[in-house]
């Protein structure tokens, strides 16, 4: 008996264990098992659009994203209306490679840190959720960028503008047959016109490479309707009688008077929204906010402007002195002044009118300057710049010259391309000629991204945290090692750095031959600043040579727009230990896009073949 009993209990003891081992044992192992299978990679049923990166950790990601949008970089994005197709590259080059900029930034590192991460944040019951729900149906994900809005709209109005035809208010109009006749103010009809839907275009281009997957884009267009009927516009001619019987209208500002006679208020005079109280019409004649601040701008401002000037400094016998001094500015607060005009001249009949300027303080001043801390070197930037051309020389110097004597307080953010300021003939800049819809255009910058890497290594090398840096879009000679560079471009991308030190610090240049170097001066606090050399790697040879017709040449001319260079990958791992013991360490990760030259060759006739044309 004791030993049948034992076996019912055994028998009943198993079926627990079972249920058990099959409930929970089996299920912690798979789970344990399946998070040792992916660690470190993306989880199954994860992809970015179309594309599966199941299985891939982050460096295989990279590539694999790295590859197709390199691929993009090199066939573009085309758009279509009617019979016309252009083709929108993410990237515009040079042949010295320095006034590459890029139209469109993908953000490979965070989309990828994006999709490593799904299934790994938050509860653990949402971390299980979103792995289960990935198994059973595929989580697509978007990459993330960047456009350049400025470039995008150049590149619509260049190529796509003249299909616009936008529609016409109703308008005033007036006559006068001979000058001794009065002038007859009528209203002429208004007009629909079409626009082309370039904000659905740019809706589509952006969903498109959200995943990396992108079609033709055809452009389509609609009716423009105006905004202003004839039929409602009413009592124009006694309106504008009243305004320019008021000619001419004086402006003055301090001792100065400017007069503005009756064919500029002619001008001016528009059909307009009421904005008057006393009036109960729908319109009245009012100005033309633009053409009257282009008045101010073109014809007043240059007598008033006076551009601030920031105090500049230099280290002399280890002491700090001034070698420009700092100097308020004052500015036509043009905007201001078109209003106060308006209002004067259409609502109170008055036309004396006294403008306003507005006071802007310059940032840096020669106040305390002995005090601000500045007695050493703290870290020094160097590039090479052999072999340059001598419109690039010049503009490394004239760049050069902008950074020197710069001051950066404690906690403020430096700027590089606000430092530099305008960058055009006006500034002392040479131009460089650029490749845009198969046209070479000249356009100022080259040199620049010589100033912004030596920032980039006198950052790096006083141990300063870097707050934005973009690495070329293609390795060039001028900054090897690859990893090492970093590229800007008015008004984006920047080069930015953080001053997180106690006291001010000092930017010198100075140019040895073919060397520029950034001198940090500072105080040192005791920080300790170092890099790894560059790691390169994913080396990969560009396309053939690329032929495009163009007519502005002789026939038979051959001219190369951009040269040919390697893509690869690069990064260095950038290490700052401060006094107390704190660590920081930051990867600098930079993917340069193989790039296959470009020449022009001249022809009498552009081909109508749509091949591409290799050598």
């Amino acid at each position: 008996m004791p030993a049948i009993k034992k076996k019912i209990y055994l028998k009943w003891l198993i079926a627990p264990v079972a249920i058990f081992f099959i409930v929970f044992v089996l299920p912690v192992g798979a789970y344990l098992g399946y998070e040792k299978l992916y660690a470190g990679k993306i989880y199954p049923g994860v992809y970015l659009g179309e594309i599966d990166l199941s299985g891939y950790n982050n460096e295989t990601a990279k590539h694999e994203l790295n590859k197709r949008i390199d691929k993009l970089s090199q066939t573009g994005i085309a758009f279509r209306y009617h019979n016309q197709e252009t083709v929108l590259y993410p990237l515009i080059a040079s042949l010295e490679g320095d006034i590459a900029k890029e139209v469109i930034i993908f953000d490979t590192e965070n989309t990828i840190n994006n999709l490593l991460n799904y299934g790994r944040v938050g509860s653990f019951w949402t971390r299980l959720q979103n792995k289960i729900a990935a198994l059973v149906k595929p989580q697509r994900h978007t990459i993330l960028f960047a456009v350049n809005r400025d470039e995008l709209e150049h590149f619509f109005f260049n190529n796509f503008d003249h299909f616009a035809t936008p529609a016409q208010n109703a308008r005033l109009v007036f006559t006068q047959e001979n000058h001794w006749d009065p002038i007859v103010f009528s209203v002429a009809e208004e007009s629909y016109g079409q626009i082309l839907n370039i904000e659905a275009a740019e809706q589509e281009l952006k969903r498109g490479l959200s995943s990396l997957s992108i079609a033709p884009i055809k452009i389509k267009a609609n009716i423009d309707y105006p905004k202003i009927y004839k039929k409602e516009v009413l009592n124009v001619n006694s309106m504008a009688k009243s305004i320019i019987n008021m000619s001419p209208l004086s402006l003055s500002y301090g001792w100065r008077n400017w007069l503005v006679y009756k064919s500029d208020i002619l001008n001016w005079l528009v059909i307009k929204d009421n904005f008057s109280t006393s009036s109960q019409e729908k319109y009245i004649i009012g100005f033309d906010h633009e053409k009257v601040s282009n008045y101010l701008s073109d014809t007043i401002a240059p007598d008033i402007d006076k551009k601030p000037i920031n105090a500049k400094f230099e280290i002399k016998d280890k002491k700090v002195s001034e070698f420009q001094a700092s100097q308020d500015g004052i500015g036509l607060a043009i905007d201001k002044n078109t209003k106060i005009i308006e209002k004067q001249v259409v609502l109170f009949g008055q036309n004396n009118i006294e403008l306003t300027a507005e006071e802007t303080k310059s940032e840096v001043n020669t106040a305390e300057i002995n005090n601000y801390g500045i007695k050493e070197i703290i870290g020094t930037g160097h590039s090479n710049f052999s072999g340059s051309p001598s419109n690039r020389r010049h503009n490394i110097a004239v760049g050069a010259a902008s950074v020197n004597g710069t001051l950066i307080a404690p906690d403020e953010e430096f700027s590089l391309n606000k430092v530099l300021g305008e960058v055009n003939a006006d500034t002392g800049y040479l131009p460089e000629l650029v490749i845009k819809e198969g046209r070479t255009i000249p356009e100022y910058g080259g040199g620049l991204c010589q100033i912004g890497t030596t920032a980039f290594r006198g950052t790096t090398a006083s141990g300063l945290p870097v707050t934005m840096r973009r690495n070329h879009s293609y390795r060039v000679g001028y900054y090897e090692p690859a990893g090492t560079d970093a590229t800007i471009y008015n008004p984006w991308p920047d080069y930015k750095f953080k001053n997180d030190t106690a006291n001010h610090i000092l930017i010198q240049s100075r140019i040895e031959g073919n060397d520029l170097y950034f001198d940090f001066w500072g105080t040192n606090d005791g920080r300790i600043a170092t890099q790894t050399y560059p790691v390169i790697y994913n080396i990969v040879r560009p396309a053939p040579t690329k032929i495009i017709e163009t007519t502005d040449l002789e026939p038979g001319v051959k001219r190369c727009t951009e040269s040919a260079h390697n893509g690869a990958d690069a990064y260095i791992d950038y290490t700052v230990t401060y006094p107390d013991g704190e660590i920081e360490e930051v990867r600098f990760s930079s993917h340069y896009v193989p790039w296959r030259a470009v020449c022009l060759i001249g022809v009498d006739t552009l081909s109508t073949s749509t091949e591409e044309i290799v050598e």
